[in-house]
């Protein structure tokens, strides 16, 4: 399989992370949590210990999220991908051309972009996967400033604005606040290990970011950091003070004792934003799969992760200020197959209920009731085969679909009681030992490895929101990574080749098709007559700015920025 095919399968990979901290147990484990305030363990290293809240502040969002635009990563809180704020519909689409091209330089494992782009005002901010930060005039294309951090992230990374900051991940093991004027730091936090994997949200008062690594590679800023599945590995969800980046509170995804063997084993990392409802103030997470998966050749089929392996494939309700788990629901217990439940969680109002829906590489589509985390409905997606085994035979190959880069591995969106998400159809042929693995690290590789891309399709499917009924499904050719993005009664998605697609909303027909000069792993922001799209793969990687009534596809020096101070 060609590079860019492995480039784009693995930029929205949902891997594990790692941990430092130990935590108390609950006594209800399917509604209480384990500790996670930093007044209840010792300091992290290079952690200032700081009392477990974030500051008393009213509710309600930055002021920048009132002036119209593409303000968080999903567009609001509650992680729609949805918006009217525009002129793009099915009877101008076929009006857009290029409007502006920001060439990109450098690249991480997975390319130069997989994040989504924010739309302020008159100013778009962006994050690189070489964790470069650009703020640029929406009208013209040109770089107001850029501060190059020169750090290779996983991704998928990208900023947050708020109260005259740009919130980012540096990278390396920090987030980061510049000034959103010029591009200077203001401040730089330490987490618990490497950061470039969540695009933060920012939220009354705080900074909500998450880690899908708490170990790390150390190096220069050429050494991609994140040190996956390592032992000992554990997700943490953090909210910070967005004034001066003081952590306010913690949560280790990962339980007590590691499920036996913390020499071995590891998950729950976070990969993408929380939901926040405003009128609750509870902050919902996804979290990854555990690991080894399946497993190695001493200890198969997890057989070194003994039970459900808490809190991975699991959503989890937060207080916003505390942190306190309000309620959990773990979706896929004791998972084999990497089928992270990695995604945005969306916030939904359907037949009368205020729900939370869920969604991941398992390829469902879940609804809990945002109260209690009850499942209200479930719907499974794309094609399955073999993924309910719950042991693989010791001596025999199994393939399973949705595979090791199948399902649901980017983020949905929701508009006017439907629900939409793009879909991998893509194979993994699967051992008890993960092909022999030593550690969890092998079997990623060699799942990887052993992964049929050729076999490879996608398709968009639309769900009833109150029901979960499958409403149409629009097939493609290819796998693809790009997210669903509703805009009036289009939704926008694309496939791995930079072929991207607007459908209707009413039926799924195809109602415009542009091909992109490079590879897309990325998904867009779109505000007015603007559309933003990161095109990160192949020779030049760029962010272009799809425009009705512009010229077409002109070929643009990239503009000179004022250099940011470090």
């Amino acid at each position: 399989m060609s590079t860019p095919v492995r480039i784009a399968i693995a930029a929205c990979v949902v891997l594990l992370a790692g941990t430092v901290v130990v935590l108390a147990a609950g006594t209800d484990q399917e509604r209480l949590g384990f500790g996670h305030h930093l007044r209840d363990r010792p300091s992290l290293p290079g952690i200032e210990q700081v009392s477990a809240r974030l500051p008393a502040a009213p509710r309600g969002e930055p002021p920048e999220a009132a002036e119209g635009g593409w303000p968080y990563a999903n567009h609001d809180l509650a992680n729609t991908r949805a918006t009217t704020d525009s002129t793009i519909d099915s009877n101008t689409v076929g009006r857009l051309g290029v409007a502006w091209v920001v060439h990109l330089t450098g690249a991480s494992k997975w390319g130069s972009a997989a994040t989504a782009p924010l739309i302020i005002g008159d100013s778009v901010y962006f994050q690189s996967l070489m964790s470069d930060v650009f703020k640029i005039d929406l009208r013209s294309g040109e770089v107001a400033w850029e501060h190059p951090f020169r750090q290779k992230a996983f991704g998928p990374n990208g900023p947050a604005v708020g109260w005259g900051r740009v919130y980012v991940p540096d990278g390396d093991r920090n987030i980061a606040a510049l000034d959103e004027d010029n591009g200077r730091i203001l401040w730089s936090s330490p987490l618990a290990g490497p950061t470039g994997q969540q695009q933060p949200v920012v939220w009354s008062n705080g900074v909500f970011t998450g880690i899908a690594a708490g170990r790390k590679k150390r190096g220069a800023g050429q050494v991609q950091k994140t040190a996956l599945l390592e032992p000992g590995a554990s997700g943490f969800a953090y909210a910070l003070r967005a004034q001066d980046g003081r952590p306010a509170w913690e949560f280790q995804t990962v339980e007590p004792g590691f499920w036996g063997h913390a020499d071995l084993n590891g998950g729950g990392g976070i990969w993408f934003p929380p939901a926040i409802d405003e009128w609750s103030g509870t902050t919902f997470w996804s979290t990854g799969n555990p690991g080894p998966a399946p497993g190695t050749v001493n200890y198969p089929n997890g057989s070194s992760r003994p039970g459900p392996n808490l809190y991975t494939n699991t959503l989890l309700a937060l207080n916003w200020r505390t942190g306190d788990l309000r309620w959990f629901k773990q979706l896929l217990p004791h998972d084999l197959f990497h089928h992270d439940l990695q995604n945005a969680p969306i916030l939904i109002r359907a037949a009368g209920k205020d729900l939370v829906v869920a969604s991941g590489k398992m390829g469902i589509v879940y609804a809990l009731d945002r109260q209690t985390g009850e499942i209200v409905w479930q719907t499974p997606v794309g094609r399955h085969e073999n993924d309910g085994l719950e042991k693989l035979p010791l001596d025999a190959v199994v393939t399973v679909y949705p595979g090791f880069w199948g399902g649901i591995e980017t983020p949905g969106a929701y508009a006017d009681g439907t629900l939409y998400f793009q879909v991998d159809d893509l194979p993994t042929p699967y051992t008890a030992t993960g092909w022999d693995s030593r550690n969890g690290q092998q079997t990623v590789d060699r799942l990887e490895g052993h992964t049929e891309y050729a076999r490879g399709t996608s398709l968009l499917v639309a769900l009833d929101a109150a029901t979960g009924r499958i409403r149409w499904e629009h097939r493609f050719p290819t796998v693809g990574f790009a997210a669903a993005t509703v805009v009036n009664d289009l939704v926008f998605t694309s496939t791995y080749d930079g072929t991207a697609y607007a459908l209707r909303r009413s039926d799924g027909s195809v109602a415009w098709k542009w091909r992109a000069p490079g590879g897309i792993n990325a998904w867009p922001a779109v505000y007015g007559d603007t559309l933003v799209w990161p095109v990160g793969l192949g020779l030049r990687p760029s962010l272009m700015a799809l425009r009705l009534d512009a010229p077409g596809n002109p070929v643009r020096a990239r503009a000179r920025p004022q250099k940011a101070s470090k």
